[in-house]
């Protein structure tokens, strides 16, 4: 600890703090509750010292927005009581690093832990006392089988705090998601919680609604969350007024050679027609001006077919199940739940693998996860690896981090990375050495990034005579099964990436049986292989952790090769790595150059450097729109909120135009309006159905007209680096023409509401919005983006013009 913390101060890395100034008052904690428990009123005295920090909240469930900070002894007198109830309702006696690290976020500090020191019960533990200080708290997990099952197994510590705790999951239905979400403490994905925020955006009566105000924000893996799935829009979407305009190309890309007709940029983002492939698609489409309006739409589709084909791979970035196209999260190597590419490059996925298209979804309203985010008054949360991007962290989020160390020293062994010439004589030394553990009887862990790496791994482990268990994509339903027994004699795992899985891999495979534990532990405990670097070293160190566990013995070791991406993405960071280390490796490919682990340190920072770079960029670009949705929001709680407020604002128009067309201010009365549609329908309707109708209608054009924008700001998005050729800067071209397109919005619904209603048809005194087109989204889903400014295909032609003219 100090050793890191003397690091830290003198490389001066900002967003870093010291945890151990606490120390004291978890020490002291923990000797109190320890004293407690001496007689058999110990729970009774922790209620009854929880009763005096306790602030009362009225009986509808109102909470408080912002957490009041805790001074010493009351934060002493929190962790006290709060360990003795852990170990009366939990069987779970909290480590005094888990009080430390509690203690910690309680004062706002994200905390990075060492996978297995329990942040499952931290996390209930700040949970705990914010609910009793009367805020209202929602833990963010990254997936829904977490959210379930840390609701439901923290659930009696909670009941013995005196304060309510539920879940949301996706299978919840609407009356059941409003009444977990009164709950003090309510457990929920981030991103079921972002559909909730816009489906709650879009209802159209008050009752619709599902949330509370936002006050604390616990987040579980919160590097992943906050950095590395931020610019990942939530998307609501309805179905599609207008088809996509797109050529059917996929054919003619399927006929394009490598290298010849298009080339592939180093760090394998972004794929471009070469000259060959240029003249290709003109002698194809004879008459078409590529470059031109009416050229757009063939070159958008080929650039997105060509897309389709070389750089998304089938069980590497999606797999196919039940007909359909799944996409693979990089980060945690399990099937992306409701996550799909933006339109063109889905159908193209679906028409290269031969699936039926999905239908076309009109983008509503997006929620970048960042936003989310920022919505809560108070953040805080907890990771493995936290620390390394400390500084981000404090930049965009004004968060600080700091480590706790784990309650007992990590004596795992990171033995030094292993380097070879080509991946196959990687995999053959990953194999030998996954033999030669598992002969021992030791089990091994071998992490790959892909769904066909590990498929291929288990085929050729199998070929050398072993069984080994896989968990990926495919299996992700059977992950807790499959990690819980990793730890045991014998057992060989093959797994995708391990971020966020939740289940600590327990050596022995049972906690109830310490001479399992013991047998495993004398082979050396868990040895964890990881094929391949991965594209941060925070993925790295996630899955080295599930080594070691709580001071168990351990191993881990990196195998690469130089035809990794790590390798291969060497010059596109200014790096050089010439093919002479290829020959300075011996019978086996193994590379003995000196210094090409540290190149490959410095390339991997360099990486996750840029994509955070990317993601600060797309930041950037959604800033004002972020702004203008809120003043569309206003606009639209104004009217939700408001009975009456519709009819009153349609009728106001109408009394403008009128004083447009002469009459008088004094004038424009009933008599004046007679001629009018809404008063002749007031006269049909009724002002209650009448005042119903324009709510609905106004709402649906406010939230219309919104969709309208984004499309439109997504194809100035697109087109915006043209610019760059007359020397502008497109950030700032791109703010430029956000605004003059937001310009009259909200007088632009207004109008259009009116319109709408005074175009309706009344059949036997009623009107029937539905098949007047007054429908709302159903439809929600994570859209894959990639900001690089010159990733999309629109901005393939910017790159090729600014290479025809040399600049």
């Amino acid at each position: 600890m100090r050793i890191n913390k003397f690091k830290n101060w003198l490389l001066n890395v900002p967003g870093v703090v010291d945890t151990a100034g606490l120390d004291k008052i978890a020490a002291r904690a923990a000797g109190r509750a320890e004293a407690l428990q001496t007689d058999g009123r110990a729970p009774a005295k922790a209620r009854k010292i929880l009763d005096g920090l306790r602030e009362p909240h009225d009986v509808a469930g109102g909470h408080s927005e912002t957490p009041a900070p805790w001074n010493d002894s009351d934060l002493e007198d929190y962790l006290a009581a709060a360990n003795v109830l852990a170990q009366e309702t939990l069987g779970m006696t909290p480590f005094g690093s888990q009080l430390l690290a509690a203690a910690n976020m309680l004062r706002g500090t994200v905390v990075e832990m060492d996978t297995g020191e329990g942040k499952t019960l931290v996390g209930a533990l700040v949970a705990g006392a914010h609910a009793l200080q009367g805020n209202r708290v929602h833990v963010l997990t990254v997936n829904d089988y977490l959210a379930h099952r840390d609701a439901t197994w923290m659930d009696p510590f909670f009941e013995a705090l005196g304060i309510t705790a539920a879940s949301v999951t996706e299978a919840a239905e609407a009356p059941g998601r409003k009444q977990a979400y009164l709950a003090d403490i309510v457990y929920v994905s981030v991103n079921e919680l972002g559909f909730d925020v816009l489906r709650d955006r879009s209802c159209t009566e008050p009752e619709e609604e599902v949330l509370q105000k936002f006050g604390v924000c616990i987040v579980d893996e919160i590097d992943s969350v906050l950095v590395d799935e931020a610019t990942v829009p939530l998307v609501l979407a309805g179905r599609a007024r207008n088809e996509l305009q797109a050529v059917d190309v996929a054919g003619f890309v399927k006929t394009l050679r490598p290298g010849i007709d298009y080339t592939v940029e180093a760090d394998k983002r972004n794929v471009s027609l070469t000259d060959s492939g240029l003249h290709k698609v003109e002698a194809s489409w004879p008459g078409v001006e590529l470059y031109s309006v009416a050229g757009t739409p063939l070159f958008s589709s080929i650039n997105t077919a060509l897309h389709a084909e070389v750089l998304l791979q089938r069980d590497v970035d999606y797999i196919v199940r039940d007909g359909k196209a799944e996409i693979v999260s990089d980060s945690r190597g399990r099937v992306a739940a409701l996550q799909r590419w933006p339109d063109g490059l889905q159908a193209a996925v679906e028409t290269k693998e031969g699936l039926r298209k999905t239908e076309q979804g009109e983008v509503l309203d997006q929620l970048l996860v960042r936003d989310l985010i920022k919505s809560f008054t108070s953040v805080t949360g907890m990771s493995g690896t936290a620390v390394a991007v400390s500084e981000y962290l404090r930049t965009h989020y004004e968060l600080d981090a700091g480590r706790v160390e784990s309650h007992r020293p990590c004596i795992r062994v990171d033995r030094p990375e292993q380097i070879y010439a080509t991946a196959a004589q990687r995999d053959a030394a990953v194999v030998k050495a996954a033999h030669a553990a598992h002969a021992t009887g030791q089990p091994v862990l071998i992490g790959t990034h892909d769904v066909a790496t590990s498929e291929r791994f288990a085929a050729a482990l199998e070929a050398a005579g072993i069984d080994a268990q896989v968990l990926n994509a495919r299996n992700d339903s059977a992950e807790a099964d499959i990690i819980a027994q990793a730890g045991r004699r014998g057992t060989l795992t093959v797994s995708t990436q391990m971020a966020g899985r939740g289940t600590d891999i327990l050596l022995g495979g049972n906690p109830a049986t310490p001479a399992g534990h013991s047998g495993v532990a004398a082979l050396g405990g868990l040895l964890v292989i990881i094929v391949g670097r991965f594209y941060s070293p925070r993925l790295d160190a996630q899955l080295r952790g599930r080594a070691g566990r709580q001071g168990d013995p351990g191993a881990s070791i990196i195998f690469s090769s130089m035809e990794d991406p790590a390798a291969n993405g060497q010059e596109a960071h200014g790096l050089e790595l010439t093919d002479s280390v290829a020959n300075e490796a011996d019978d086996a490919g193994l590379v003995t150059k000196a210094g090409v682990s540290k190149l490959l340190d410095r390339a991997q920072r360099l990486a996750e450097q840029e994509r955070l770079t990317t993601q600060q960029n797309s930041w950037k670009y959604n800033e004002l729109i972020a702004w203008q949705r809120r003043v569309v929001l206003a606009e639209r709680s104004r009217v939700l909120h408001n009975p009456g407020a519709a009819l009153e604002l349609l009728e106001g128009l109408v009394d403008e135009s009128l004083a447009g067309r002469g009459v008088s201010e004094t004038g424009v009365g009933d008599e004046a309006r007679a001629g009018n549609k809404l008063v002749a329908m007031r006269g049909i309707l009724g002002e209650a159905e009448l005042s119903r109708v324009c709510h609905v209608v106004l709402l649906f054009e406010l939230d219309a007209l919104w969709s309208d924008h984004l499309a439109l700001l997504s194809e100035q998005r697109a087109a915006i680096h043209l610019r760059a050729l007359g020397r502008q800067n497109p950030l700032d071209e791109f703010r430029r023409e956000t605004i003059r397109a937001f310009e009259g919005f909200l007088e632009d619904a207004h109008a259009n509401a009116l319109e709408t209603v005074e175009a309706l048809d009344i059949t036997d005194g009623h009107v029937d919005l539905e098949a007047a087109g007054i429908r709302r989204g159903s439809t929600t889903w994570t859209y894959v983006v990639d900001e690089n400014p010159f990733g999309n295909q629109t901005d393939q032609a910017v790159k090729w013009l600014l290479k025809k003219l040399g600049r």
